[in-house]
């Protein structure tokens, strides 16, 4: 009977681990037509859309032929040669033809790949200071494959740098036009570590320095907002901005798209600042939390302390086009697949535990939830 007593534990156990196990190997595969743009592979690390793709992966989600989407080779763009610091193998460009058979075309980033990104070669870690350009931006035929696809009833997403450098003016207005937003050429980033050399690039620095006329001393935590080459803003933390200085909210009332993710999530990386039109509903927003110092600092600027994270908007035909005005699928996490249903719940309230800007965090806690819902409406779309 003791031996029989002490089974239980033992057998609780190995059910709460076969389970989830279970439901995930039995999850029905769902079809979908995806296209995804990414221009900036300087190296084999996939880091702009491989997220994405995991989170496809753990949705099970799957090409029209049934097999799994890979993040190494089913998208757009720049694919990075076998060896560190040699250029790009080959780049493909976004065509008419790839979007005419997609219910999604996800546009992951457009900056591309530069000279000095590959001296690093086996590190990987891109340039901090500009170089010339090998391959990126978004081209003017790309936009209007782009619009084309959402006026007849596609699903378009686009993300942050797809409106700004090196893509040009054309291109930009085009797309603009079709995602209901207007880029005021502001973006922005959080540095744990302004004095840190090999993290805030040099052409900051640069920037702030020509238009200061002082030199750059700032220390610890902060975030930098810039406009072109001409303006240059630091709001460090503990002066200017919160401890959480930029948080990232769901608009009310809350869009069914957006009723999994969460509130006040730290946001921790590269952001623009864009307007959006009339035909465009915002769906989230950033929020600015600063000291009064801070504030005059944005007022000055001409820059809102509110503004879109998130917006989407609706055409005739069923389209559907949203704009994230953030690096959002950026995130160097673990490609490998966590076979357990469920842990997409477990890691959005592990990561609400933390209490400073994360990229992981944001992830879990907002991009996952909201992605599920839109490949959800993508799919049913078809």
């Amino acid at each position: 009977m003791s031996s029989f007593r002490w089974s239980w534990p033992i057998l609780a156990a190995a059910l709460a681990v076969l389970f989830p196990w279970a439901c995930y190997e039995l999850r029905p595969s769902r079809r979908l037509e995806l296209c995804v743009v990414d221009k900036t592979v300087p190296f084999r690390n996939w880091f702009e859309h491989r997220s994405l793709f995991w989170l496809l992966r753990h949705l099970n989600v799957v090409k029209p032929d049934g097999t799994s989407y890979a993040f190494e080779s089913d998208y757009v763009g720049a694919y990075p040669p076998p060896v560190a610091g040699d250029p790009p193998e080959r780049t493909r460009d976004l065509t008419v033809d790839d979007v005419a058979g997609a219910r999604l075309i996800y546009l992951a980033d457009t900056y591309g790949v530069y000279r000095d990104d590959l001296k690093s070669k086996e590190r990987m870690a891109a340039a901090l200071e500009r170089s010339p350009k090998l391959y990126g931006g978004l081209t003017f035929d790309e936009a209007r494959a782009a619009a084309t696809a959402l006026e007849s009833g596609k699903t378009v997403v686009a993300e942050f740098n797809t409106l700004g450098s090196p893509t040009g003016e054309d291109a930009r207005t085009t797309l603009e036009a079709a995602l209901g937003v207007r880029w005021t050429r502001w973006i922005g980033r959080y540095f744990t570590r302004l004095e840190d050399v090999g993290e805030v690039p040099q052409w900051m620095r640069d920037d702030y320095e020509r238009e200061w006329q002082r030199p750059w001393r700032f220390e610890g935590p902060g975030y930098v907002l810039m406009q072109d080459d001409a303006h240059c803003e630091v709001l460090r933390v503990g002066h200017e901005a919160a401890t959480i200085g930029l948080t990232i909210d769901r608009e009310r009332p809350v869009d069914a798209h957006l009723e999994g993710a969460a509130d006040a999530v730290p946001y921790p990386y590269w952001f623009d600042v864009v307007t959006d039109t009339p035909g465009a509903r915002r769906l989230a927003s950033f929020t600015w939390h600063l000291t009064n110092d801070g504030r005059e600092r944005l007022k000055a600027r001409g820059l809102p302390e509110r503004f879109p994270a998130v917006t989407r908007r609706a055409t005739a035909r069923g389209g559907a086009a949203w704009y994230f005005a953030g690096d959002f699928a950026d995130n160097p996490m673990d490609p490998r697949p966590v076979p357990f249903l469920g842990y997409l719940g477990f890691r959005h309230f592990v990561e609400g535990l933390k209490w400073a800007p994360s990229e992981t965090a944001f992830y879990w806690r907002f991009y996952v939830p909201m992605m599920e819902s839109i490949l959800n409406d993508a799919g049913s779309s078809q």
